[in-house]
């Protein structure tokens, strides 16, 4: 059996397949299987998979386009091996990726998945210039992810048994990932390699480029989904409050601050209650996001954040 499956749906990929299959199969690291699901295709997709002689390659055709949770769902039911990389159609994973997370995964075996950091590429595989680099501690990432996705799709190896038995979950389209990586996290440590690994493709075809009201219902069910593990059911004011944390819009008022403040405290004290988290690492996560919301407010909220500071303790 090989040690790791490498999972990627892809849908009408014909001008882009080519690049990120090669990106694989040029892997330095070579005991894997390449589970390809064609979920679908209308275009020539599936044809040129067909054309590449590699016997690692395992090719699943869908009866008809089922989606993006159902094809990643089947490619992991079809795996076999000890990790499981995700992996997108339209990305490219830089020769040694496998390599070092595999060995990242071998010498700490209390972590249950690792990704990288990414270099975003536009249509034409050209740098933009911008980046997906995030920092933190593995410590620290269980509470940031009360507030943001810390990981890229097309970066994360994962152990097989770190995955939650439903694997993938249906009716949180758009945002499954964040989903699974947060489940992963509550029982294992998760990081990202400090270093770039991976080029991750932006362009008007990117689900997480179109924000839409879809993404939009199902990131706020996400969030209650994450919340409820503190014991929390959120309204759609505090759900409110928690989406001004974390977009780019501006706080126009003392009351949004006061909001927003209201619901910070709100989960540092019910994590008091049930533990969920490391006390100080939270406080120190939600502190950061106070300054944040304050340096970004309309309102000179930075002096009323630095002034309040409610969270330093």
């Amino acid at each position: 059996m090989p040690k790791l499956s490498i999972v990627m749906p892809v849908y009408n990929r014909e001008n882009l397949i080519n690049f990120s299959v090669k990106s694989i199969l040029n892997q330095t690291f070579t005991d894997f299987e390449f589970i390809i699901v064609n979920d679908g295709s209308t275009d020539k997709t599936a044809e040129i998979i067909e054309h590449f002689n590699d016997k690692r390659i395992k090719l699943i055709h869908n009866k008809e386009n089922s989606g993006i949770v159902f094809s990643r769902n089947r490619g992991i039911e079809n795996a076999s091996g000890k990790y499981i990389a995700m992996f997108d159609s339209d990305d490219i994973a830089y020769s040694t990726k496998n390599e070092e997370q595999i060995n990242f995964l071998e010498q700490n075996p209390d972590f249950g998945m690792v990704g990288t950091w990414a270099k975003f590429i536009d249509d034409n595989g050209n740098q933009t210039g911008k980046s997906w680099k995030l920092p933190a501690s593995a410590d620290n990432i269980p509470a940031m992810m009360l507030f943001r996705n810390y990981f890229v799709q097309a970066s994360v190896v994962a152990r097989r048994n770190a995955l939650p038995e439903h694997l993938y979950s249906t009716g949180y389209d758009i945002v499954e990932d964040s989903k699974m990586w947060f489940e992963i996290s509550l029982k294992h440590k998760v990081w990202n390699l400090q270093k770039y690994l991976l080029d991750y493709r932006i362009h008007t075809g990117n689900v997480t480029n179109t924000g839409n009201d879809k993404q939009m219902r199902h990131s706020r069910k996400l969030f209650k989904y994450i919340f409820n593990h503190l014991e929390i059911e959120p309204t759609e004011k505090e759900l409110d409050a928690h989406f001004l944390i974390k977009n780019d819009k501006k706080i126009k008022s003392i009351l949004e601050l006061k909001e927003i403040e209201n619901w910070l405290l709100k989960i540092i004290n019910q994590n008091k209650k049930i533990k969920l988290y490391d006390e100080k690492i939270l406080r120190k996560v939600i502190k950061n996001r106070w300054l944040k919301v304050c340096i970004k407010s309309k309102i000179n909220g930075k002096i009323y954040g630095l002034s309040k500071m409610p969270f330093v303790k």
